[in-house]
């Protein structure tokens, strides 16, 4: 097996077991929900009545848990299917909203928000075709490099753009006040592993790192 192939299949089990993490606990909060709800119900015939914002709140909860599931499960699938082409046309918007309901548990471990951003003004979407794998193996490196260089309670914004030359870009934009200062955090992100695997796969898209050397952010170009 090439090293390439194997990239992609641990960037793969790594997805796979962040999304049954992610499902279990969906099913945890789903069943300790409906678990409150019998025990409410023990208490006395009239417990339905005495009880009815306690029921309406679990149930608000349950149905708010499985609609994440289902979100949860059908973007994966989506996923799943990006091997299929080697290369595809994609909606960059798309594709990182995708990314970031996929991947906000690696965020969430580390206290740290993970949010997708709207290009403001944009009336046209911003498409691009390219290897999915690779793409989504751009932005899961990129992600992992923030998150091995910031702290707790901090935020990461990736939001789908177009540069002056109107190549689509993703912006990765980091806040907080624990944030270190530009010239530190890139000289962290630039130590991280991940950061080294996202050159190689940025090189292998044909694409570039751009980097704001005066604020927290930096742009995949494609």
């Amino acid at each position: 097996m090439n090293p390439e192939t194997e990239k992609t299949l641990a960037f793969f089990g790594r997805m796979t077991a962040n999304l049954t993490h992610e499902v279990k606990n969906v099913l945890a909060i789903i069943q300790e929900s409906a678990g409150l709800m019998e025990d409410i119900t023990a208490i006395c015939p009239l417990a339905e009545e005495k009880y009815q914002e306690r029921f309406n709140r679990s149930m608000a909860t349950i149905k708010q848990q499985l609609n994440r599931g289902i979100d949860l499960t059908t973007q994966f699938n989506r996923f799943a299917h990006t091997p299929d082409r080697s290369s595809a046309e994609l909606d960059l918007a798309d594709t990182v909203g995708q990314f970031c309901l996929l991947t906000e548990r690696f965020a969430r471990l580390k206290h740290i928000s993970l949010t997708a951003g709207e290009t403001a003004g944009a009336q046209e979407q911003i498409r691009l075709t390219t290897n999915p794998v690779q793409l989504f193996m751009a932005l899961f490196f990129s992600l992992e490099s923030c998150l091995n260089t910031l702290p707790a309670n901090t935020a990461i914004r990736v939001t789908p753009q177009k540069t002056e030359t109107k190549r689509p870009a993703a912006e990765f934009a980091c806040t907080g006040e624990q944030a270190p200062q530009p010239g530190e955090f890139f000289r962290q992100l630039k130590a991280a592993e991940a950061w080294s695997e996202l050159n190689d796969i940025t090189a292998q898209l044909g694409g570039q790192i751009a980097l704001d050397k005066d604020d927290l952010r930096f742009w995949l170009v494609f």
